[in-house]
């Protein structure tokens, strides 16, 4: 599954511009860096990808940023035959054989694009449907995407590949006979040195960081209330990076527990990096993941991590070793833990260290390439 394979067995996939990557577009988080990871490395290897988004957005300006142009396909439905029409015909036009698809929209869209011209198509499932807050009409409807999203991959006998053994597990039933991969996500190295520290990190302060959208599922409640748990520590705070439908039942909370003082919304901040450089500590106390970006940015940057064991984070992390795992939902072994941490620095360096060395072995955006070289290279042979 994680075999590597020979100069010789790439060679035609070097030659050719044979990749197109489509997605949506319309936020960005995990399966948007990974796609800038996948287009920065394909074009390591000589493969000029093409990108299809239905948003002109943050990915879009990210991918942009760094030389690629992408193709805005307009995304209401009413356009759906024109637009997987014009779809085949640019594909057609730059002779591309792989389709590499993430998310219902793009896989829908792209089989409807095979009518007019034969390509393959390879789909990566970043994660779980996530529990949907909100009118029970759009929670409807999110079951429904998922609906055709599964049933897009099957009709479209795509290879089907995982970012953890969990979700492959998971979907087993739903893909039943479709070839299957796991490829964990990878990044490249980042330079430490080059990241300034925010300026709301004062110095007197025990700076906790938690990035990500402020989703039910990411835990923002548990962390707040971890630190409410742990208000004997003065100079402890929580910054949060990312912004999401539920900032203002975060604020409530933390008024409720009277920490307003101790928790800090940063809203959405390109320069993550640095938050994540020099923090104390990364909480992740998700519900569900599958293997976050953040994640591997903490373990690349020497962050502490305190974790959930769910998911991609338990199948990466060792409780101990490379971060301190806790039970998910509990906010008490949350607390508990960010006191061990406040209290041992020593203990902050040897979990940042053996993460740092994992990720550059076993998670590096190289990896992660030469694993999808080879699913490519399965479909064009």
């Amino acid at each position: 599954m994680h075999s590597m394979f020979t100069e010789t067995e790439v060679a035609p996939l070097l030659n050719c511009r044979c990749i197109a990557i489509c997605s949506v577009g319309e936020l960005f988080g995990g399966v948007e860096r990974h796609i800038i990871g996948l287009l920065k490395g394909l074009r390591g290897h000589g493969i000029d990808t093409l990108l299809f988004l239905f948003y002109d957005h943050e990915l879009a300006a990210q991918a942009r940023s760094h030389g690629f142009e992408p193709i805005i396909l307009p995304r209401y439905n009413s356009y759906f035959l024109s637009t997987a029409r014009y779809m085949a015909q640019v594909l057609q036009q730059r002779q591309i054989r792989i389709v590499h698809v993430h998310g219902y929209k793009a896989t829908v869209f792209s089989l409807l694009a095979r009518y007019w011209y034969s390509f393959s198509i390879l789909k990566t499932e970043h994660g779980l449907l996530e529990p949907m807050v909100g009118r029970p009409v759009q929670k409807m409807y999110n079951y429904l995407y998922r609906f055709l999203d599964i049933l897009a991959t099957r009709k479209a006998n795509a290879i089907v590949c995982y970012v953890t053994e969990e979700l492959q597990t998971h979907y087993r039933g739903a893909y039943h006979g479709l070839q299957s991969i796991t490829i964990p996500n990878g990044i490249a190295s980042i330079d430490r040195l080059s990241l300034q520290r925010p300026s709301e990190f004062r110095e007197d302060w025990f700076n906790l960081v938690i990035v990500g959208r402020l989703e039910t599922v990411k835990g923002h409640s548990l962390a707040i209330e971890a630190i409410a748990a742990a208000s004997n520590l003065a100079d402890l705070h929580l910054q949060i990076v990312g912004s999401g439908p539920c900032e203002s039942e975060l604020k409530i909370l933390a008024e409720k527990l009277n920490i307003s003082h101790k928790i800090h919304f940063l809203g959405f901040q390109r320069n993550a990096y640095n938050y994540i450089a020099y923090c104390h500590a990364l909480l992740m106390p998700s519900l569900h993941e599958g293997l976050p970006y953040t994640l591997l940015e903490a373990m690349a940057l020497g962050a502490p991590i305190i974790a959930s064991q769910v998911g991609g984070l338990a199948e990466v992390l060792q409780n101990d070793i490379t971060a301190l795992l806790i039970p998910p939902g509990n906010s008490e072994a949350l607390a508990q833990s960010i006191r061990r941490l406040y209290s041992d620095p020593e203990l902050r360096c040897r979990l940042a260290k053996n993460a740092q060395q994992l990720q550059q072995t076993q998670f590096s955006l190289e990896k992660m390439i030469q694993r999808y070289l080879s699913a490519y290279q399965k479909l064009l042979n």
